[in-house]
């Protein structure tokens, strides 16, 4: 298993590219607009269609890259919030007891915040997109965590029939 910055050596330069050409595609598209604007509309159309679907290859291509780096990552702020163990029901049943007590602990900051005078709204927000962003991550840990169980349990399923096809093929 690499680490994370095995992972993001390997993958930065990608995603970087990946955006880098797709912003090049987005940008085509706009400028296919301002140049061709007095020909065809529907050539124009066309093209900037044609431009910004290769402009989304490359966004789902950055995504796929992303994902790995963020799947490193949960993985490691996991172990260090004691969350060890494989892929089971506890972990989901820990990571949903997570978001239902990030949840109290923001609402219960929420009104401190707002007694302080200069900075309450800032830390509001701070409170809410903090509070926000540890929800998407445990969300991700479970959605993972859904996703291998059920692989597993699938894959399972497959080489059981398989298997139960050979011998019947075979005679057994």
């Amino acid at each position: 298993m690499t680490t994370v910055s095995e992972e993001l050596r390997y993958r930065l330069p990608k995603l970087i590219a990946n955006v880098a050409i797709a912003g090049s595609f987005a940008g085509m598209s706009y400028l296919v607009l301002w140049a061709l604007n007095g020909i065809s509309t529907e050539i124009v159309f066309l093209l900037q269609i044609g431009l910004l679907l290769a402009a989304g290859l490359f966004l789902v291509r950055t995504l796929f890259d992303a994902l790995m780096i963020v799947d490193k990552a949960t993985v490691v702020f996991m172990r260090h919030l004691g969350i060890t163990e494989g892929w089971s029901r506890q972990r989901i049943f820990k990571d949903t007891a997570y978001i239902v007590a990030i949840l109290l602990v923001a609402a219960a900051i929420f009104p401190l915040f707002s007694e302080i005078s200069n900075f309450g709204n800032l830390l509001q927000e701070i409170t809410t997109y903090a509070a926000l962003g540890l929800i998407l991550l445990f969300v991700y840990d479970i959605a993972r965590t859904f996703y291998r169980i059920t692989e597993k349990k699938a894959n399972s399923v497959a080489n059981r029939i398989s298997s139960n096809e050979e011998t019947e093929i075979n005679g057994k």
